[in-house]
C-alpha cells in the first residue's frame, strides 16, 4: 500500500465507477470492474481518471526501485466473438 497515494474524491470517483458498471463475476456476489470491460460496454468515458492514476503510480514505482518505466496497452481481441453474435 502506497500511503496517501489517492485522494478521498479519486477513491469516491473509483467507487462510483465500480458501482455503476460493475458485472458479476466466476463467482456468486463477487463484481468485478475490468478496463476491457467499461471499454466493451461504451463506458469508456470511466476511463478518464485511470489516466492520472497509472501516471502516479509509475512515477512512484520509479521512484522506489530508482529505474524508468515505459508503459503501453496491449489491445487483445477474440475474433470469433463475431460469429456468437447474431
Amino acid at each position: 500500500m502506497v500511503p496517501n497515494f489517492l485522494s478521498p474524491e479519486e477513491c469516491k470517483e473509483l467507487e462510483f465507477i465500480h458501482k455503476s458498471s460493475s458485472t458479476i463475476g466466476y463467482r456468486p456476489n463477487v463484481f468485478s470492474t475490468t478496463l476491457s470491460h467499461l471499454i466493451a460496454t461504451n463506458t469508456y468515458h470511466f476511463l478518464i481518471p485511470f489516466i492520472h492514476i497509472r501516471e502516479m503510480l509509475k512515477d512512484k514505482l520509479e521512484e522506489f526501485f530508482n529505474c524508468q518505466y515505459e508503459l503501453f496497452i496491449i489491445h487483445r481481441s477474440n475474433q470469433r466473438c463475431k460469429h456468437w453474435v447474431a
